[in-house]
């Protein structure tokens, strides 16, 4: 084989990963995208608003003597719990693959693309503080 033959099968192997990565490959610890945000209200309000409220706030709390004890509440994706805590591809991973703690959070993996799961995490972020979105994923801890 000739260096140009290998080069190609090289740039053919480099693009074909780039582009199966690209649409799961957020980048955490980046502030979103402004139009991956917009696209992704639009997907939140559709498919998340109904239990994780307006604004990603979550629901409200109830009272734990009165709730069921399997009852898990659709918890905050803003910054005021621990969302940022997780890497952009750990909440496309919950997104796609729902709570194993809950079916209250069902898998999209059928219904959204990665783009749009890409888009809802560009939408969560916009939620959040510039010192969430540097200390966000692992390094959160020690960011305290």
């Amino acid at each position: 084989m000739g260096i140009t033959t290998i080069s190609m099968k090289l740039m053919t192997i480099v693009v074909m990963f780039i582009s199966y990565a690209g649409g799961v490959a957020a980048e955490t610890g980046k502030p979103p995208d402004p139009l991956a945000a917009k696209r992704g209200q639009a997907l939140y309000t559709q498919y998340c608003m109904a239990c994780h409220s307006d604004n990603g706030v979550g629901e409200p709390p109830i009272p734990w003597s009165i709730r069921r004890p399997d009852y898990y509440m659709a918890p905050a994706l803003d910054d005021s719990q621990h969302a940022w805590h997780h890497s952009d591809e750990d909440l496309i991973k919950v997104i796609f693959s729902g709570s194993s703690r809950t079916d209250r959070m069902p898998a999209f993996q059928q219904i959204l693309s990665n783009q749009d799961a890409t888009d809802l995490v560009a939408y969560m972020k916009s939620l959040w503080s510039e010192r969430a979105l540097e200390c966000q994923g692992p390094k959160h801890m020690s960011c305290m």
